[in-house]
């Protein structure tokens, strides 16, 4: 049986490969590149250019029995045994107790089974074809990582059910749309998992499962990376390839063109009356509804699809049509709208659903992430056990530890920060939190921190106090150009867009904003104070500045990027690049200005106080930004200074209880801190995921995150005080290692603390779910299709297994929901939209 997670596992001579590492992981590292790649260039790198999709009709024609059926899964290629169940489902026929079975979420009781053990069930056939939507391998879908987190799972599945041999008989189509971390690796990989291979003959019928990342129970046929099914009854399948919620504009082509005749494009798109589409990315998630400016409403309109995910619509769709909107990239079971068994609840829907399916192998989105605009239908896992589960995990803090090198970042940050506070003059001098006395030089010239401390020693004069004028001025140069670099692309797009003289207007204004910006280096050049600024002030001073310059390039970076937009429908004039030559030239003064001026200290000084510098500013700054920006993503302004507030805690308890354990405590005080610390830690765990405990809606959601902060914070102020309750203690190698050691097993504490109440808080669910790292409750949909209904058999399973050979390996499957939507009553002859 399944044996924990995260680890790898070996079983009949197979090493499972546990979840990639989400916290700043070793694959992550690696792929930085690639990922920043798409970050900047990814619009100008568009391989779709050159794709020609074309109709699929294979699957048109009506079955010899009555129904058609096919499979539908995201986000794969994470942890190998969760994908190698998904894919062992996929592959296999499966039964249930009777046709209108109803979901049954006791975990006791087992309703789908692998063999008709009655004689008389109903039988899920595995499907005429199998369709992932999105995200196929994870950190990034290269070559390399779809062969180690995708193929090898389901080949291993194929092997166990059909044997080595390939057999055609048991081979099924496999299509795809790409997810963001498809697009990571220029879509490379995603064209070889799933596009027709140039010379079909020699690789598609060889034995070797290699070439072209050939999956041995599946053939790759499609020509693009969106696709339209013809399929029975006159449904079809539109697979759109969304990133953003956006599409280009040939893909947009291709599908208004679908259904008029001769291919010709309508002012108003013709759509099938029964459609189902799916795309890498939900309207609806978490409980909320698309908004009317959100990219994925556009687009379409712009096909002439109804919006009915907005919560202005309701899931309401036109009688006349019926239509199924799914889509993965949330690694949870969610239905909205649609018509489950005897479900009678006021979103009811017969002709439209709404359904985000991403289990087929990626870590867990928690699912008790609510905003509560549209209620689910179904939900899988539940709110409870996804509470049990991830908020248990993150407060084990080797959990975190295994997730990713988040432990060495503290470490770092600890070491850094007592460093700064013990042996830096100019850092020291601020704050001596340490008196001189027990500083190295006044206890062991000689020694090795001694001359550490003597080379970063300087001497200075009554520093003057009227620098801080200048250090106000470049924080606020600095907050202000970021907001201009952020504010660029927009603010030109939408005078491009205007009438002509919006947009020479918009270049007076970003050209006399700037100017009246960067006019005061000139006061300062010649009207400076007299007398040098203290030397960690002067460090800072070199420092932002430095960051101004980086941040003017990245605006002039930005505006080149409106000048490429622009060159393709207007002609570019000399006056278009003053922005970029202001800009440029500003980057440069910046830069050069910093080090003249405030440059006047050595070298290593000015190093140390700007390394110490950007620590603090990377940790306070950074902790409380990474909780309003991704943290409260879904919450509204007040909800914003709410996780401010907590990213602010976490920062002073990531920074302060290391440092005051290594300054002021005994060895004694910091074993019993730390482990304190970790056992009121743990027993947090257990009483707030006990099974008595009932978290069913937002208001015990609310209560339950209260619980949590206020236990957090007699965690962290318990650990304060009791971390600086000493007296100062002499600074030594074993204390530059205690803080190393220190900041990094309390990270791993901290991290997972504030993960758990932001998620109690309906934030950070995408890092929680990223740090739990669970392979538990994955899932995939079985579509069955007949004149009357489009029927969706979800297919859940608790804990994945190693092997499915053998009855006691045999997990517990279960029936997560099963839903319909039926076709109108006074539908339109299918033969009518054609291509």
């Amino acid at each position: 049986m399944f044996q924990g997670q995260g680890l790898e596992r070996s079983r009949s001579g197979r090493s499972f490969k546990g979840p990639v590492a989400w916290l700043f992981g070793r694959q992550l590292i690696a792929g930085l590149k690639w990922i920043a790649i798409y970050a900047f260039f990814g619009d100008k790198l568009d391989s779709r250019d050159w794709m020609r999709a074309e109709v699929n009709e294979r699957h048109g024609e009506a079955p010899e029995g009555e129904a058609f059926w096919f499979d539908y899964l995201a986000d794969s290629g994470d942890g190998q045994c969760a994908t190698y169940n998904i894919a062992y489902l996929c592959m296999h026929d499966l039964w249930i107790p009777k046709e209108n079975s109803a979901p049954d979420l006791n975990k006791e009781t087992k309703t789908v089974s692998l063999a008709d053990d009655t004689g008389n069930a109903f039988k899920l056939p595995r499907g005429e074809f199998l369709f992932v939507g999105g995200d196929t391998a994870y950190h990034i879908a290269d070559y390399a990582t779809l062969a180690e987190r995708f193929q090898r799972p389901f080949d291993w599945a194929y092997e166990d059910i059909f044997g080595q041999e390939i057999r055609p008989d048991a081979r099924r189509p496999i299509y795809g749309i790409p997810g963001n971390h498809d697009y990571y690796d220029a879509l490379d990989g995603f064209n070889r998992q799933f596009c027709k291979p140039f010379n079909l003959e020699n690789i598609e019928e060889s034995g070797d499962a290699q070439p072209q990342l050939k999956l041995k129970g599946f053939e790759r046929v499609q020509e693009a990376t969106y696709v339209a099914l013809k399929l029975p009854y006159g449904w079809w399948f539109w697979g759109l390839d969304a990133q953003g919620g956006k599409i280009d504009r040939r893909q947009a082509a291709f599908f208004s063109s679908l259904g008029n005749p001769e291919g010709a494009v309508e002012s108003a798109p013709r759509v099938p009356d029964k459609l189902i589409v799916a795309t890498p990315e939900p309207a609806v998630k978490f409980g909320r509804c698309a908004k009317e400016d959100e990219e994925i409403v556009e687009t379409f309109e712009k096909l002439g699809l109804e919006p009915s995910f907005l919560q202005s619509k309701g899931g309401k769709l036109p009688s006349s049509q019926c239509r199924l909107d799914i889509s993965g990239d949330i690694h949870h079971y969610a239905r909205y709208w649609g018509q489950g068994l005897a479900e009678k609840a006021e979103n009811t829907r017969l002709n439209y659903a709404s359904v985000v399916a991403g289990g087929g192998g990626a870590f867990l989105h928690p699912s008790h992430t609510d905003v509560e605009e549209i209620a689910e239908s179904r939900l899988y896992p539940s709110r409870k056990d996804s509470h049990q589960l991830i908020t248990k995990r993150l407060l084990k803090p080797w959990n975190i530890f295994q997730g990713g090198y988040i432990w060495l970042a503290g470490a770092l940050i600890a070491l850094l920060t007592y460093f700064a506070a013990a042996i830096p003059e100019s850092s020291w001098s601020i704050f001596k939190l340490l008196p001189a006395e027990l500083r190295p030089l006044h206890q062991d010239g000689d020694s090795l921190l001694s001359r550490i401390q003597a080379a970063l020693a300087i001497e200075w004069v009554n520093p003057s106090n009227a620098y801080y004028w200048d250090l106000g001025y470049a924080v606020v140069l600095l907050a202000l150009l970021i907001v201009s670099a952020i504010r660029t692309k927009p603010f030109f797009e939408a005078a491009m867009e205007s009438d002509p003289g919006a947009w020479i207007r918009a270049h007076y204004q970003f050209i006399g904003f700037h100017l009246a910006l960067f006019a005061p280096i000139g006061f300062f050049i010649y009207w400076g104070p007299e007398g040098h600024p203290h030397p960690f002030l002067a460090s800072v001073l070199v420092f932002l500045f430095g960051m101004a310059s980086l941040v003017s390039i990245v605006a002039s970076r930005r505006y080149s990027d409106v000048l490429l937009e622009r060159a393709k429908a207007h002609r570019v004039v000399q006056w278009d690049y003053t922005p970029l030559w202001i800009l440029m030239l500003f980057a440069v003064v910046s830069i050069c200005y910093g080090l003249w001026h405030y440059g006047m200290y050595p070298v290593s000084v000015v190093f140390s106080d700007t390394l110490t510098a950007l620590i603090l500013l990377l940790t306070l700054g950074g902790l409380i930004l990474f909780a309003v920006v991704v943290g409260s993503n879904l919450q509204e302004k007040a909800g914003k200074w709410r996780f401010a507030a907590l990213g602010g805690w976490h920062a002073v308890l990531q920074i302060g209880v290391p440092f005051l354990l290594v300054a002021y405590s005994s060895w004694t005080m910091i074993l019993a801190v730390v482990g304190g610390t970790i056992l009121a830690t743990l027993l947090t765990a257990w009483i707030i995921t006990r099974d008595s405990l009932k978290n069913d809606t937002l208001f015990h959601q609310e209560k339950l995150g209260r619980q949590l902060l206020w236990l957090w914070g007699l965690v962290g102020i318990s650990a304060m005080v009791g971390a600086g309750w000493g007296s100062p203690v002499a600074v030594t190698w074993g204390r530059l290692a205690a803080a190393f050691l220190l900041g990094g097993v309390l990270s791993c504490v901290w991290f997972g603390w504030y993960l758990a109440v932001a998620l109690a808080f309906n934030g950070h669910n995408n890092e929680a779910g990223g740090g739990a790292r669970s392979e538990s409750y994955r899932h995939f949909i079985r579509f069955r299709l007949t004149p009357k209904k489009l029927t969706g058999y979800v297919i859940g399973i608790d804990r994945p297994v190693e092997s499915f050979q053998g009855e006691g390996d045999c997990p517990k499957f279960r029936l997560v929901d099963v839903f319909t939507i039926s076709p109108p009553t006074n539908e339109v002859d299918p033969v009518t939209w054609r291509v």
